[in-house]
């Protein structure tokens, strides 16, 4: 091989492994950013869930003191 078959080999590879690491990099940043709205996400999810959950537990308390009420009016 001469020098400037060497020369571009070298070169060539170097273009790959470069755009290897740059690529890579940009993955993870990525995956950071994506990592971030997901937790941003499950926070919402979150409290709209603990929303839910306080709602049903106001409505069967006020089932039941409804039915305390009705069970007074007809005497049980």
């Amino acid at each position: 091989m001469t020098d400037v078959q060497l020369l571009t080999i070298t070169l060539t590879l170097l273009a790959i492994l470069g755009s290897v690491w740059a690529n890579r990099k940009s993955v993870e940043d990525m995956r950071d950013v994506l990592r971030a709205e997901l937790k941003a996400q499950a926070a919402e999810f979150n409290t709209a869930f603990q929303r839910i959950e306080n709602k049903i537990d106001h409505l069967a308390d006020t089932l039941a003191t409804h039915s305390g009420r009705l069970d007074k009016l007809e005497g049980k």
